[in-house]
């Protein structure tokens, strides 16, 4: 394959940005856009990609045009499918020398006899190729099911959203997942099973293969030159766990909104809560905006709820030092209160019944 293609692509680093097709991204952009739409793309890849390998296989015996145009049209579904994922619809785009890689190979039946003979290296690159374009689906279900477990269990509970507390989270992650993996192999080793399917710890991995250089880059605010990494990628997952680290080093991290649930990028170490996202039926409002004053809302209604709380509860209790009510009345109706918060604080009822049957206690 060419550069820029689906197994062999090359992306520069500076310590803020990603720069794809000469555009400057936030690290972990492209991290957090897989997050979002990896799941439903692989399984978009693995309908397209397996068509797509039938008329191609048709196509290899038959090489006559009916056999030809189909196998075309099945590679252009699949290119289409492809390029909707994270990066690839940077790279891809407009891209229409695929299109003509069969009209080529119909033309030139000696490069299909080679590719069809095995130990030959057209044979093995096609082999290759096709092999990369099978573990592509897996690998991005890998990556997001286990980037999503971990952003769940280790960066949940922060005390700030700096880079440092992303760096500690991330290592206390790679810290259990190394003595999982050790744990593994030893009983592996000792022919017993391991039974924790908590994650796949075969598609667990901390090594990304890349080809690095240093190329000079213009920086995105001052324009001043500046030395950036490029790395030359074989695997889009390898791309895009290079990119979600970085990211974390930058204090850019994905997080899930808190009003649509959707994922986003927060950036510079801040605690975002709500991405940017258009609501529906808003009049244009995001979710920032809305989920500030969903927030807020919340935010008296837990007060309201405390407050009238405490003051039933403070009279329950003075009724019980007097000797108004018995330990177990007591005991019951502080119950029967915190049961009626609860409900409150659901959304179960509404603020005038919760006061009044605070009331009748």
């Amino acid at each position: 394959m060419n550069h820029d293609a689906v197994d062999y692509f090359r992306v520069d680093f500076t310590p803020d940005e990603s720069i794809v097709g000469g555009k400057y991204y936030p690290l972990g952009t492209f991290a957090a856009e897989a997050l979002e739409c990896g799941l439903n793309v692989s399984e978009e890849i693995h309908r397209s990609l397996k068509r797509f390998q039938e008329e191609f296989q048709v196509f290899l015996a038959a090489r006559d045009p009916s056999s030809a145009a189909t196998a075309l049209h099945a590679m252009r579904q699949l290119w289409k499918v492809l390029e909707e994922l994270p990066l690839y619809n940077k790279l891809l785009a407009g891209d229409n020398r695929m299109s003509a890689l069969i009209p080529y190979l119909r033309g030139h039946p000696d490069i299909l006899d080679e590719m069809l003979t095995p130990g030959t290296p057209r044979n093995e690159a096609y082999t290759r190729w096709m092999g990369k374009l099978e573990r592509l689906e897996d690998e991005l279900r890998a990556f997001v099911r286990n980037t999503n477990w971990m952003l769940e269990e280790f960066f949940q509970e922060l005390p700030t959203r700096r880079r440092q507390d992303y760096i500690k989270a991330y290592a206390g992650y790679r810290s259990v997942m190394e003595e999982a993996m050790n744990q593994k192999k030893d009983r592996e080793d000792e022919g017993e099973e391991w039974e924790d399917s908590t994650v796949d710890l075969d598609t667990v991995s901390f090594s990304y293969p890349v080809n690095i250089s240093l190329v000079p880059v213009k920086e995105s605010k001052s324009h001043r030159l500046t030395l950036a990494e490029q790395m030359t990628f074989e695997s889009l997952t390898s791309f895009l766990y290079m990119d979600l680290y970085k990211g974390m080093a930058a204090g850019n991290l994905p997080r899930r909104c808190a009003h649509c649930r959707r994922w986003f990028l927060a950036v510079g170490g801040y605690d975002t809560r709500y991405c940017d996202r258009v609501v529906p039926g808003t009049g244009g409002k995001t979710c920032r905006k809305v989920g500030a004053h969903e927030r807020e809302k919340e935010k008296q209604k837990t007060e309201t709820a405390s407050r009238e709380y405490s003051r039933i509860y403070n009279r329950l209790k003075a009724r019980k030092r007097r000797g108004r009510i018995t330990t177990d009345e007591w005991n019951r109706q502080v119950v029967q209160a915190q049961e009626l918060k609860d409900a409150f604080l659901a959304k179960q009822i509404t603020q005038q019944e919760y006061v009044r049957k605070l009331e009748e206690l």
